[in-house]
């Protein structure tokens, strides 16, 4: 049995801090995890202003910054494997997929930002970064990617459902994964708590004051995006031009707001996920936590599953972990039945010591 002892990197577009993982997976016919240790570094407030105002940048000013964000993914793996007491040498792959700046499919236009060759000078040890330019280059959305790994490790649940910045969910229909993203999840909480000196919705507890604003509730449901189909994705280029607006427009409470918001994530999840009462649902993310989604959900019937917080936190990047090593075997991590390219794909580009 081939065993993998992995890093993986997650940065996430609720702009929370860093993910990262130390986890082992191995290959007997089918593929095992083990989540030894995991740890999120939050962004300072320099960081958070940097990552946030990036897309304005000039050419040159934003490679610098690729760059220097490479070095700083590289420095937190130093310290979390130092603060661990694990030795550099007990680590095949660092496997990170960078911070999301750009992400307009429909332009062939995706870029992440973390430069794996600067992740591999710092750490000296194996990178694989830069997953999903490829898949845009064939055709794809580019996202999302974490339904392989559904598939290969938490195939036993009907469908998975990650609650980041955006929300998004994969599922198994007629021997297909099916995939996208779903709606923008803490990255509305988020930006709507900030307005009243919070920077997230503890456990639920604001919009668990709120109440329904119906006139909002039915703007959001008359965007565009949800009459698509899937595969397709969100960026915060559409939080900016279609949500952002219109909460800045409401009238109504942030708690109002927060549970409108809340209320009409739920929805849209339902409408995805159409299965039986008995066909349960895997939640993870930071939203996982957060006790009005999930009421919300079961209110809907829909079976959810909230598993132990290790997995809750590092899911995402336990499976870019997997992505990794699938790129060093030289296998499919990107399938076309989510994300639409032209092809399954092996994504990533290696950078060695």
């Amino acid at each position: 049995m081939k065993k993998y002892n992995v890093v993986g990197v997650m940065s996430g577009s609720s702009l929370d801090g860093i993910d990262i993982v130390w986890s082992k997976l191995s290959f007997n016919k089918i593929w095992f995890y083990e989540i030894l240790d995991g740890k999120t570094y939050e962004y300072s407030e320099g960081w958070k202003s940097e990552l946030q105002n990036a897309s304005r940048l000039k050419a040159r000013d934003l490679v610098f910054l690729d760059n220097k964000f490479g070095n700083y993914i590289g420095e937190k793996v130093n310290k979390f494997l130092k603060e661990k007491k694990i030795q550099k040498n007990q680590i095949d792959l660092i496997s990170s997929h960078g911070h999301t700046l750009f992400h307009e499919p429909d332009n062939n236009l995706t870029k992440q930002i973390g430069n794996g060759a600067y992740i591999c000078s710092t750490t000296n040890i194996k990178t694989v970064s830069d997953f999903r330019a490829i898949d845009v280059a064939f055709g794809g959305q580019g996202a999302p990617l974490v339904p392989i790994g559904d598939q290969l490790l938490f195939g036993n649940y009907k469908g998975c459902l990650n609650l980041g910045g955006i929300a998004n969910i994969s599922y198994d229909l007629n021997g297909k994964r099916i995939a996208g993203d779903v709606n923008f999840a803490n990255m509305i909480s988020n930006y709507l708590c900030n307005k009243i000196g919070h920077s997230y919705d503890k456990d639920g507890e604001l919009a668990n004051l709120g109440k329904l604003d119906e006139d909002l509730i039915l703007r959001l449901e008359s965007l565009e995006f949800y009459k698509k189909k899937f595969p397709k994705s969100l960026g915060v280029e559409d939080f900016n031009q279609w949500y952002k607006f219109l909460f800045d427009k409401s009238e109504s409470s942030i708690n109002d707001q927060l549970y409108t918001s809340g209320t009409h994530l739920c929805r849209t999840i339902k409408n995805v996920f159409k299965f039986n009462s008995d066909d349960s649902l895997l939640i993870t993310g930071g939203g996982a936590h957060n006790k009005f989604w999930i009421k919300k959900l079961k209110e809907l019937k829909i079976k959810t599953v909230v598993p132990e917080t290790k997995l809750i936190d590092f899911k995402e990047a336990l499976i870019f972990s997997l992505l990794g090593v699938l790129k060093l075997r030289g296998e499919i991590n990107i399938l076309s039945s989510v994300t639409g390219s032209s092809k399954d794909l092996s994504s990533g580009i290696i950078y060695n010591p």
